[in-house]
């Protein structure tokens, strides 16, 4: 079984993460399949057991996370985003808001649930809600993790550190690396 990383502080950014590296010069695709896709949903507890899909469901899934990738990408640097990437978020996004309602809870209470249908992406709705406040209330909060700046990592994540000062997606592995290149660079210096 393949275990992702959820280093994003965010399940709209983990989506993202499920690729490794940096996109267009050296990535690898951690969805490779809807096998992928579907264990990648469970982890992420946004699915019971593995949902069934298609080949075409999975292929939609990797189009709307490029997508989201593409305009969360040209926000965070702050430039336009390319216009059918955000035709594609936002058809994402209304779709899944037009599935989510208010539910009885009890006691006069009530509380907003996503339908439960048959949908193959239907577990994706979460995400897309996410992804719509993240870019609405939390965009200063998205960074780029620092070992960009070397061409290793282009993780997304949310800085939720007191200060603001989270530089890495992982101080395990990006975080680790970059101690250990300066360590060596001060090395060579001696």
């Amino acid at each position: 079984m393949k275990r992702f990383d959820f280093d994003g502080d965010s399940i709209a950014l983990d989506f993202l993460n499920t690729v490794s590296g940096m996109r267009g010069v050296e990535s690898k695709e951690n969805l490779q399949s809807w096998a992928d896709l579907a264990e990648w949903a469970r982890q992420a507890k946004l699915a019971r057991t593995a949902p069934h899909g298609s080949q075409a469901a999975y292929q939609q899934a990797i189009a709307i996370r490029e997508a989201l990738h593409d305009v969360i990408r040209a926000a965070v640097e702050q430039r336009d985003p390319p216009a059918p990437s955000l035709a594609a978020v936002n058809a994402w996004i209304a779709d899944a808001l037009a599935h989510r309602h208010l539910r009885p809870a009890g006691g006069g209470r009530f509380t907003l649930e996503f339908d439960r249908d048959d949908a193959p992406l239907a577990f994706l709705r979460p995400v897309a809600a996410e992804a719509a406040d993240l870019l609405q209330v939390h965009l200063d909060l998205v960074r780029i993790c620092g070992e960009s700046e070397v061409g290793r990592c282009g993780w997304l994540f949310l800085d939720k550190t007191r200060n603001h000062s989270r530089r890495f997606c992982s101080m395990k592995d990006c975080g680790n690396r970059a101690k250990q290149r300066r360590f060596q660079q001060r090395k060579r210096m001696l």
